[in-house]
């Protein structure tokens, strides 16, 4: 699920009591077929559907409904997967019975998941027994001989000082603008994303410069300060760090993402547009596309931006092998899969190796096309781009910035069933 639902067994006495009234009804009207479209139709949009505020999870409910609820059910011998066979019975007892063969431990494939969710869902158990053991210990320092934990704090911020990188300077900043087009819609894009990265780097500084001074008593250890000393401590971000920045589970990893943002934007400023665009560099990825769909409508006389679809090719090529830029759109690069693989040879997706969660994706052509004329001549999964694995965080409201955009990805499967496995792309893929 995108967003996580109190699902309860309120709902579930709700849909029996339906279905129970539904078939006395058509029983009373000799109907012959149930109507299924009306049972999936409360089911998934009214019963448990009334709980879903995310446009994804409607789309996952639908296709759930799809599978569990239709005519082939009540054929004899069905199963939804090997030793899930449905009863073909009429008393309760047999019913009772024939449910005590299914498995004790349910496989995450009798709903459509791979064989990986089981592991997921053990390692982020887990990390939430991890979490709870650190966040209970004692914040004091102990007895032995070890360094304190201020110490331990006050020699990572002096390292993390020592790897900043100096803010980018607004003349070359201007420099560069002016001679590449200040109006262009990508640089704008770019002139936005040094604002933000800019002031990132500053609060960055000013944390780990006055928690040193803190520490010593030269001045007062404030709430911001106190809260970012527990944070480094625990390797954890310090809360100061993410507001109006990107999400990362530990410092390590979210400073290495600043760097990279910074390298990416220097390298850039000094040597022009790059070849390929690192996504997850971006802190408004929205805002990104949308410019880049204005570019490529602006290079095409009487195209209209509304009247314009963002159109995606995963090519063949690693970032790496890229000698240039396409000719017209982006390359973007740093997406992972998360519920599936991805077959380099024939470009088109397939299933995940065990015990590997997540497959790097080559990099993805992105460019635009006029509505009318975006015809394709294969199937095609479409799939939504998210900024991180965190449940609680995603969604495609304002009060939820995590969903990026949605790229249409080939397949050779009925995208139902990427739709019930789940799949995504990520920006960033954990640890």
């Amino acid at each position: 699920w995108t967003v996580p639902y109190e699902f309860n067994q309120s709902d579930l006495n709700a849909c029996a009591l339906f279905l129970q009234n539904h078939i006395l009804d058509m029983d009373a009207k000799k109907a012959k077929d149930v109507t299924w479209s009306t049972v999936r139709y409360m089911i998934a949009d009214i019963q448990y559907g009334g709980r879903i505020t995310d446009d994804w999870d409607r789309r996952q409910m639908s296709t759930f409904a799809e599978k569990f609820f239709c005519q082939a059910v009540l054929e004899p011998g069905y199963s939804f997967l090997k030793g899930y066979t449905v009863p073909q019975g009429t008393e309760i007892a047999y019913f009772r019975e024939h449910v005590n063969t299914y498995p004790a431990t349910d496989v995450p494939e009798v709903v459509g998941l791979n064989m990986n969710a089981d592991l997921v869902f053990r390692l982020d158990n887990a990390e939430k027994v991890f979490n709870c053991i650190i966040d209970t210990q004692p914040k004091g320092g102990g007895g032995g001989k070890g360094a304190s934990r201020e110490e331990v704090v006050t020699e990572l911020c002096k390292d993390l000082l020592s790897k900043l990188p100096a803010a980018f300077k607004k003349e070359d900043i201007k420099t560069y603008l002016n001679k590449s087009g200040i109006t262009k819609p990508v640089n704008i894009s770019f002139r936005q994303e040094l604002d933000v990265l800019g002031a990132i780097l500053g609060v960055v500084r000013t944390t780990l410069q006055n928690l040193q001074l803190a520490i010593d008593g030269t001045i007062v250890m404030s709430d911001d300060l106190s809260n970012a000393l527990d944070a480094l401590a625990n390797a954890k971000v310090p809360p100061i760090w993410l507001k109006n920045a990107w999400y990362s589970p530990t410092v390590g990893i979210w400073y290495q993402s600043l760097l990279g943002r910074c390298e990416q934007w220097d390298r850039w400023l000094k040597s022009g547009r790059p070849k390929s665009f690192w996504l997850p560099g971006f802190t408004n990825g929205q805002g990104f596309l949308t410019a880049v769909r204005q570019e490529v409508t602006r290079g095409h006389n009487g195209w209209a931006l509304d009247d314009v679809a963002v159109f995606t090719e995963v090519t063949k090529h690693e970032f790496d092998d890229l000698k240039e830029g396409p000719n017209e759109g982006v390359y973007i690069h740093g997406l992972y899969l998360d519920g599936c693989g991805w077959s380099k040879k024939e470009s088109k997706l397939i299933e995940a190796p065990p015990k590997v969660l997540f497959i790097p994706l080559p990099c993805m052509w992105v460019s635009a096309v006029q509505r009318a004329q975006k015809k394709l001549d294969y199937m095609v999964y479409e799939c939504p781009v998210y900024e991180r694995k965190d449940p609680r965080k995603r969604g495609m409201t304002a009060a939820q910035p995590n969903f990026v955009f949605s790229p249409e990805i080939r397949t050779e499967d009925p995208p139902s069933k990427w739709i019930l496995r789940g799949v995504g792309l990520l920006q960033y893929p954990g640890e």
